[in-house]
């Protein structure tokens, strides 16, 4: 582990003092350091780290060129007071882990669609919509928190692919009206052609501005094809859950039935071996009920087991008088040695 004390200042006159660790696994550790804005120019420097640590902070917002830090595919912001994720996020293409836990995040831009490569996404303890907080789900446990990355991100190309198809549609409606009014028109056809391509424009630009609206007041617009697509993604992840916690349920009985199998029968194995070398009358009497009850021929494995085990003690008792004799002799040789 290699550590460093580094002075890093943010874009106001202050300078935050840092102690952050470049780890063997390429870890930039930023976190319980205080800080109210991120240090983009100095983190970009450290092109070894791939994973940054941010959480335990009092980051409020991020900065728009935040996404320059192009080397990071692990980014953890949870437990900051983040309200919102800047509108060009979606171009951290590399991002593979995003935990944004705890934060006071209420919407989701529509460019978080284009991170195809995230893997994995924890947005529990935000204040999102109920809808988006139902496509999130729980993010309890790994399988959730893959689940959420996944529907997330789908859910959101979705709401983007409508938005852009209103967009179009809107355009086009435009279009073939102006296109109508510019056939009926006599001498006013020039000046009225302007006024309709000023209207266009402002359209263009509401447009524009409805496509970077919250995820919150476009959904309830949304058709009902992709309503039925989300739905099942719903669907699909909690069949999902239900399927993991049964494997894990049953893993645990099999679990636990192998290991009580094992522990019985190693105590009666012992028993069975080492019972009658100290009270032979007993162990025939318990040997004969069980063999009466189960068939189970004890006495045979009772022998067996007696037989292999003076053979054992035998064998150690060897090694022991042969271990002795050779220190014996190696300390005969050492002290006959002193004397001459």
């Amino acid at each position: 582990m290699v550590q460093n004390n580094k002075e890093v200042t943010g874009n106001s006159n202050t300078s935050v003092k840092v102690q952050y660790r470049v780890l063997k696994d390429d870890t930039l550790d930023l976190s319980l350091c205080d800080l109210e804005e991120v240090p983009v120019q100095e983190i970009a420097i450290v092109k070894k780290a791939t994973y940054l640590d941010l959480s335990n902070n009092l980051l409020v917002t991020l900065p728009n060129n935040f996404i320059i830090l192009k080397q990071i595919t692990k980014l953890d912001l949870s437990k900051n007071m983040l309200t919102e994720i800047p509108e060009n996020f979606g171009e951290m293409t590399q991002l593979k882990y995003l935990d944004l836990y705890a934060n006071q995040i209420s919407r989701l831009p529509l460019s978080l669609s284009e991170l195809k490569n995230l893997r994995w996404l924890d947005l529990k303890e935000n204040p999102l919509t109920p809808a988006v907080a139902s496509i999130a789900g729980p993010c309890i446990n790994a399988v959730d928190c893959k689940n959420c990355a996944r529907n997330v991100v789908e859910y959101l190309s979705n709401v983007k692919l409508f938005i852009e198809q209103e967009k179009l549609r809107r355009m086009n409606a435009m279009s073939s009206g102006n296109n109508k009014e510019v056939t009926n028109k006599d001498d006013d056809t020039t000046k009225k052609e302007s006024k309709k391509k000023k209207k266009k424009k402002n359209t263009d630009k509401e447009g524009e501005k409805s496509s970077n609206k919250n995820v919150s007041e476009v959904q309830c617009k949304i058709p009902k094809e992709i309503e039925d697509k989300l739905d099942s993604v719903k669907e699909t992840s909690n069949e999902q859950n239900k399927k993991h916690c049964i494997s894990a349920a049953l893993c645990g009985i099999l679990t636990s039935i192998f290991m009580w199998s094992l522990i019985f029968g190693i105590v009666l194995a012992s028993l069975t071996i080492i019972l009658p070398l100290y009270n032979k009358e007993l162990s025939h009497t318990i040997f004969d009920y069980i063999e009466k009850h189960t068939g189970i021929f004890l006495k045979t494995y009772q022998s067996y087991g007696t037989e292999l085990l003076q053979v054992v003690s035998r064998a150690v008792m060897e090694w022991m008088n042969h271990a002795r004799k050779t220190i014996s002799d190696i300390y005969n040789g050492y002290n006959l040695t002193n004397i001459i």
